[in-house]
């Protein structure tokens, strides 16, 4: 009977540990989900703002070709 018991508590031992690595694996995996999503919507912020000097840095040498002053 103590070997069945002891046995028993091996099994639960290894099967919270099995149990616990598998939830772990999840949690990295979400983790790393949710950081690539946030880096990559850092990476897309910093586009547009370029983007956008870049814009506004052409319609300012457009205006100065045109002649157009600002007041």
């Amino acid at each position: 009977m103590g070997i069945l018991l002891a046995l028993g508590r091996g099994t639960a031992i290894a099967a919270a540990v099995m149990f616990a690595f598998a939830i772990l694996k999840r949690l990295v995996i979400v983790f790393g989900l949710l950081l690539a999503l946030i880096k990559f919507l850092i990476v897309i912020a910093f586009l547009v703002l370029f983007i956008s000097i870049a814009v506004a840095m052409i319609r300012e040498w457009s205006r100065d070709k045109n002649g157009v002053k600002n007041a």
